[in-house]
């Protein structure tokens, strides 16, 4: 997906617009920021006789290098949070980042690290009060989970919730804990969920949010699996309303920490992320895209 997505980008000359940067490499160590030092120790020996305490073997199989594999995902990440703190862009995009659902000490949903806590924790050493935005169909809650108790820390989350469906969590009276109570924001909606209905709840939502936390900074988890025709989805959106939701956000005048996340319709995904990046660039897609590289 990320080759795809990266050989469209070539083709249709939004590199050429863009700022890009090299990774800097992420070592294990920085990955215990938020994970455990087992959950860790297991990345670099991912033995099979306990992967199943730690979330592998289903949807996330353990393999060969799977700690150099984590550390790549959290380097993109992190060198984009890095990239926010330093003023060297105002808007930071990964792509292959927005691990949403794995927890300290477990992966899942395919998720084998949480890049996106690594991250805020990142940008809190400038920015004190971070906004999580999450538009991926399913709900964010290994973010949430992981800033539940503080204030400093706002996750809005619109997603699907219905009986069965994964992660299964993130009712609206999911609201947070102590002095992070009421500041994890759940909107749960139905299967089916078109672009009119997204689009009215996130603009009936974001604004309070922005108004009532002030954020220094804003993190956005853009999966595209809510699009139409995503096998593991089950919303109608299309690319439009993903990309009028982030230009939203970017609107703000804050540093926008920029992520992907689920999308399993592969084209469908590569282009959806593909135009929102040609709608914050100002650029016109142009209509002949090569069947192949």
């Amino acid at each position: 997906r990320s080759l795809m997505l990266q050989t469209l980008l070539h083709h249709t000359n939004l590199t050429k617009a863009l700022k890009l940067f090299p990774l800097k490499p992420v070592s294990t160590d920085e990955l215990l920021v938020f994970h455990s030092k087992d959950f860790v120790d297991f990345l670099s020996d991912p033995r099979p006789e306990v992967q199943e305490e730690f979330g592998f073997g289903y949807d996330c199989e353990a393999f060969d290098n799977l700690d150099e594999f984590c550390c790549t995902l959290a380097a993109g990440t992190l060198t984009a949070a890095d990239l926010l703190l330093e003023d060297k862009v105002t808007v930071a995009i990964n792509w292959s980042g927005g691990w949403h659902h794995a927890k300290r000490d477990e992966a899942a949903g395919f998720c084998y690290v949480n890049d996106i806590v690594l991250a805020v924790h990142r940008l809190q050493a400038r920015f004190k009060r971070i906004l999580y935005v999450d538009l991926d169909v399913h709900h964010g809650d290994g973010v949430e989970d992981a800033f539940a108790f503080t204030d400093k820390v706002m996750t809005v989350s619109i997603h699907k919730r219905e009986a069965g469906f994964f992660p299964g969590t993130g009712a609206v009276d999911d609201v947070g804990f102590g002095r992070g109570k009421f500041f994890s924001v759940n909107i749960p909606l139905l299967h089916g969920a078109d672009d009119e209905t997204f689009c009215h709840v996130f603009n009936s939502v974001f604004p309070v949010a922005v108004q009532r936390f002030k954020p220094d900074a804003m993190v956005v988890q853009c999966g595209a699996d809510g699009l139409v025709g995503d096998p593991l989805g089950g919303f109608n959106l299309t690319p439009a309303s993903l990309s009028s939701c982030v230009q939203r956000i970017v609107s703000e005048d804050k540093p926008v920490l920029l992520l992907g996340g689920g999308g399993y319709n592969i084209p469908n995904t590569v282009r959806c992320w593909c135009r929102i990046t040609a709608d914050l660039l100002g650029c016109e897609l142009p209509t002949d895209i090569p069947d192949s590289d």
